[in-house]
């Protein structure tokens, strides 16, 4: 340490500070390149310049800032107040130290046209890009809503406004090749008018309450909405071969519940059984690929004792149903009552009987078949119908000779159920139509005749509600 407790290392001779030199542009202000030697130096802003003075100039007089220090070549004395030891302040070693005014970054100047245009192309470049991004994001959440959207339109109801307008704008890119690959193909095709029909399941059945459900080959529903035949009694094979065989494009439900009516009637006896039933076959077709059914149009069918489900379902139905037709093929029976004038126990046929003029209105499609059968015991099919006959038409009503008989049909499923030398042929013998009711007589009085109206319903009644339901269309509202 010297005798003024300074360090002993430092050099007499001051290191100035660092300089940083920042190289300007013509239009940015002046350089800070220094002038070439003996250029003269021009004009100064105000500020500092630790450059030294020229090589042999005199130092000026001290300024105020450094009144009081020894002057130049002196020995140094004591530290003035304010300064740490160690530290040697360029003034206190006697080197000239030159105050000028200059700023270290030169003057300022405003941009240039040409540098103006480039920060308004660079603006407008990066707001193209925003822009570009928000609209690439809008289109692929559409297409993520497009390919989740079902094929029916409830669920696009149900989205927000805001999902809504996201897979609409996605239709606005094309209304060609864009739209088809921006949205799911269902929605695409709704939007072009036609709705692709659902894929069945055809093979195999569906179990439901008291029976099966099939979706036979001729079921091609376009959309949600179905016809549906349900069947009381009878082969489950035979029943399905026969529509397909008929050509109806309906699904088939088979109930079977016992040999007598009254295993029938005190099922759906019960309130509710019915409705039930139909809620079954809904979810057995969503199973079978129908998205979200809806029943159009209903025909109740039978075959022998059958008729008591039918009899208990037009009496008790809440009329929630689209019932359209009634097949009832030799199998309408009732007791007698010896006081009544036809000798039937006609409140045992009421239901029946409200039907037959619904159908004689034309709301509905009532056709019944029947043998010569008479069960001694009990009124027979025959007697029935002419009974529903007079109800229709409010007044005895005359049969005409049948003169047109059915074609007769080999099935696969009724191989085996009758033998080939006892097997009947349907040979009509009387004919009647009130309306939509129709009344048609068969000659038999045999099991193999009684069998032969289940083993031929592809030609007799089916046909009848082909014919129906091919105009195609809702029907009028339920009749009650």
């Amino acid at each position: 340490m010297s005798a003024d407790r300074s360090p002993a290392d430092l050099s007499t001779t001051p290191t100035p500070p660092p300089v940083t030199v920042v190289q300007g542009s013509p239009d940015r202000g002046l350089p800070l390149d220094t002038p070439p030697l003996g250029a003269a130096s021009g004009p100064l802003e105000q500020g500092l310049l630790f450059d030294p003075p020229p090589l042999g100039a005199e130092p000026g007089p001290p300024g105020p800032l450094f009144e009081g220090l020894p002057p130049s070549g002196a020995a140094p004395g004591p530290l003035p107040p304010g300064f740490a030891p160690g530290l040697v302040d360029p003034a206190l070693s006697g080197a000239p130290l030159h105050l000028a005014g200059v700023g270290p970054y030169g003057s300022f100047s405003a941009p240039s046209p040409r540098e103006r245009r480039a920060r308004t192309w660079r603006a407008l470049g990066a707001f193209v890009l925003a822009a570009a991004t928000v609209i690439a994001v809008v289109f692929l959440a559409a297409r993520g809503i497009g390919a989740r959207m079902p094929v029916n339109g409830e669920a696009f109801r149900a989205m927000t406004p805001v999902s809504r307008a996201l897979l609409l704008a996605s239709r606005s890119v094309a209304e060609g090749a864009a739209a088809r690959v921006l949205v799911a193909p269902e929605v695409f095709a709704r939007w072009q008018g036609a709705t692709p029909p659902p894929e069945i399941r055809h093979d195999g059945y569906a179990s439901i309450r008291g029976g099966v459900l099939f979706t036979p080959e001729t079921f091609r529903p376009t959309g949600s909405s179905y016809d549906l035949v349900i069947h009381f009694h009878g082969n489950t094979q035979l029943v399905r071969e026969s529509a397909e065989v008929a050509g109806l494009n309906a699904a088939i439900a088979v109930i079977n519940l016992g040999i007598g009516s009254g295993a029938y009637e005190e099922l759906y006896a019960q309130p509710g059984v019915y409705e039930s039933l139909l809620a079954d076959i809904d979810r057995a077709l969503a199973q079978r690929g129908l998205p979200t059914p809806r029943l159009r149009r209903l025909a109740l069918s039978s075959w022998s004792a059958g008729y008591g489900a039918i009899a208990k379902i037009l009496e008790l139905r809440r009329g929630i149903d689209a019932l359209d037709a009634i097949l009832v093929t030799d199998g309408i029976h009732c007791g007698f009552v010896p006081d009544h004038p036809s000798g039937l126990n006609t409140l045992q046929l009421a239901s029946f009987a409200r039907a037959a003029q619904l159908a004689a209105a034309g709301q509905v499609l009532f056709t019944i078949t029947h043998s010569e059968i008479d069960p001694i015991a009990y009124a027979s099919s025959s007697a029935t119908a002419s009974y529903l006959l007079g109800a229709a038409a409010g007044h005895p009503v005359e049969r005409s000779p049948a003169l047109e008989a059915p074609p007769h049909l080999r099935l696969r499923a009724a191989e085996g159920a009758v033998s080939r030398k006892l097997e009947k042929q349907m040979i009509p013998t009387t004919e009647a139509t009130v309306g939509e009711l129709r009344v048609r007589g068969f000659r038999g009085n045999t099991p193999e005749h009684h069998m032969a109206h289940l083993l031929q319903m592809a030609s007799t009644v089916l046909p009848e509600l082909v014919e129906r339901w091919r105009e195609g269309g809702d029907p009028a509202p339920p009749a009650r």
